[in-house]
């Protein structure tokens, strides 16, 4: 019988983008060596690599199998009891978990979950030749080569977001990116913590508004696992190896993302994409958009004369604070049928019993009948938006 490695699906998501040449140069797990390298100036064959790709493993159980492993030997790799690939064993060797974090993250130590981070590694690593039993990564890709090639695209854009919630600024950054280029790639972020707008709810409002408002043949939707890789300033380096690899010929961020780094040198403003060598990407960095009371409507702080005491800034955790009160949040932030769809989802049956409401406060066509909630949503959200009385 064959020895085990249990490892977490985290770990088997960073696994299949290795395997699937997404974070490539780097296509394997590292030796020790390799691993000094990339610890010393962050570069793999050339190019730039935060930090080294390594398999450290926590766990009692594992740490007894590291010990006993021997060159050439082939182990099985379990997720959640169920073997998901198999391992040849090159080398194991020691090493420093403090340098592994400190690389994991950048150096910014408050950026992710640390004890979290720390509970999941070993001071063991393994390296060796794998494979994986499925890769979902290879069928996304595949996905996005069948698009580009469909429309002879030669402009790929690539954009990383959330959507907790999908609200108009994202709107008009989609909208506005798809005006340039051929393809447009939403790689959309699927946390491994638990959220309170989970990813299944975010996808759904993701693909509602491609459906019904953009071209939806030019859009490619990405799951990506948001790992411990994605931890601190790597972030931003990482999504564009991911994204170059995908194909993405330019990536588009906020001023304000946190993962870019902005510091000063030579008196001119620097950023972690600066750093980044071998990467051929281009990078369109957006300015922050808000919705003027004067201008009334979402502008841009660069070109708005108007105040700050005039703007509202487009705050997800915010917007977040209307759905956990069952609130709908203004249409002039978040998509009326969006905001629909998520109550509905949040408070599932709540209006079951109150018919006898529905049909005092909404006007009819004469015909009794059960309506969906999302439609109780969005006419209740109509008379909010009554003019003749406000």
């Amino acid at each position: 019988m064959k020895k085990q490695i249990y490892i977490d699906k985290e770990a088997l998501a960073v696994l299949s983008l290795a395997k699937a040449e997404l974070l490539s140069p780097v296509t394997r797990l590292m030796n020790k060596e390799e691993m000094e390298q990339v610890n010393r100036d962050s570069m793999y064959e050339g190019k730039s690599f935060p930090c080294p790709f390594l398999l450290n493993p926590s766990g009692k159980r594992n740490k007894e199998v590291l010990k006993s492993l021997k060159k050439n030997e082939i182990i099985d790799l379990v997720t959640e009891g169920e073997v998901v690939g198999e391992l040849k064993v090159d080398s194991t060797f020691k090493i420093d978990l403090d340098v592994r974090i400190r690389k994991l993250t950048g150096g910014d130590f408050s950026a992710h979950d640390l004890p979290s981070l720390t509970a999941r590694m070993g001071d063991i690593a393994l390296c060796g030749e794998y494979k994986l039993l499925e890769n979902p990564q290879l069928e996304y890709f595949n996905r996005l080569s069948t698009t580009i090639n469909s429309l002879s695209a030669k402009n790929i854009t690539g954009f990383f977001i959330r959507a907790e919630p999908l609200h108009r600024v994202h709107e008009k950054i989609l909208r506005e990116a798809l005006m340039n280029t051929d393809v447009l790639v939403i790689f959309l972020l699927k946390p491994y913590k638990k959220s309170f707008i989970d990813y299944d709810l975010r996808l759904r409002c993701v693909e509602f508004f491609i459906d019904g408002y953009l071209q939806k043949e030019r859009v490619v939707v990405i799951p990506i696992d948001d790992t411990y890789l994605y931890a601190g300033q790597n972030k931003m380096a990482l999504n564009a190896i991911v994204a170059k690899n995908y194909g993405c010929t330019k990536m588009i961020t906020g001023e304000h993302n946190p993962g870019l780094g902005v510091y000063y040198k030579d008196r001119q403003i620097h950023s972690i994409l600066d750093e980044l060598k071998g990467i051929d990407i281009n990078f369109e960095i957006i300015s922050e958009f808000v919705y003027c009371d004067t201008c009334r409507t979402i502008v841009s702080t660069k070109v708005c004369p108007h105040g700050h005491h005039h703007h509202i800034s487009y705050n997800s955790e915010s917007f977040i604070e209307f759905f956990k009160l069952g609130l709908l949040p203004p249409a002039m932030f978040v998509r009326q049928q969006i905001s629909a769809i998520m109550l509905s989802h949040i408070f599932p049956n709540r209006f079951k019993k109150l018919n006898r409401f529905y049909y005092d406060m909404m006007t009819s066509k004469g015909i009794v009948q059960d309506a969906p909630e999302e439609e109780f949503y969005l006419k209740l959200m109509q008379l909010y938006q009554t003019t003749s009385l406000t």
